[in-house]
């Protein structure tokens, strides 16, 4: 694995499927994973992401640790 991308979200499930497509379409010739960490948003988000992008790691905090914490739980897994 070259690479690994964190993102932490919180109520931007739109947004996230943007990113997601755009870091998929764009990230060529490199191996890389992408670990999306939510602050218990309580929306679409998981759904969202095994529907579409089955092979990001999806982490639910289980409440808004905030972005550093959210990130550390990103770089653990």
């Amino acid at each position: 694995m070259s690479l690994s991308i964190i993102i932490v979200n919180y109520k931007t499930t739109v947004l996230i499927k943007d990113c997601l497509d755009s870091l998929i379409k764009n990230t060529l010739g490199i191996s890389y994973n992408i670990i999306v960490v939510d602050n218990d948003s309580r929306d679409e988000i998981e759904i969202m992401l095994k529907e579409h992008f089955p092979d990001v790691k999806f982490i639910l905090m289980g409440y808004n640790a905030g972005f550093a914490r959210a990130n550390n739980a990103g770089i653990r897994y």
